[in-house]
């Protein structure tokens, strides 16, 4: 985009991916952050390396969500990618619960679940709403 033509603001569909995206972002480095340092918690070497290869991948990620959500106007399909590893992260803890109950401090952990799932369903739909509203196809 050249400087003399100016960007128009952003929709109200394009703020709310923008957010979600952002905080997605937040939740990756956190987390995984977390899980880095900490390890798996029974202490089970394979286990732990396991534990943090993934966080680590995990936060691999962090970088691709933030850009995506600094350049939101020209995304598209790569924002529903985007969506799909934090709906079956919630989708994790939803296992999780079902096979070992719920963890300590059930509230932090069934708000993240509720937070992950509410994420990827607001970025699918305020970007489904912001392409339509741009009328342009989904290119990545």
């Amino acid at each position: 985009m050249t400087a003399d033509i100016p960007l128009r603001p952003l929709t109200r569909a394009e703020f709310i991916v923008r957010v979600c995206l952002l905080l997605a972002t937040a939740i990756i480095v956190a987390g995984a952050g977390l899980q880095i340092v900490r390890g798996a918690a029974e202490g089970d070497a394979t286990a732990d390396h396991i534990h943090r290869f993934m966080a680590g991948v995990y936060i691999g990620w962090a970088p691709l969500f933030a850009w995506a959500a600094a350049t939101t106007r020209s995304r598209g399909v790569l924002v529903y990618f985007l969506a799909v590893p934090v709906f079956f992260g919630a989708l994790g803890r939803v296992l999780s619960i079902a096979q070992n109950g719920l963890p300590d401090r059930p509230a932090e952990f069934l708000s993240f679940g509720a937070l992950e799932f509410i994420l990827a369903f607001a970025i699918i739909g305020a970007h489904s709403t912001a392409l339509r509203t741009r009328r342009v196809p989904a290119t990545a």
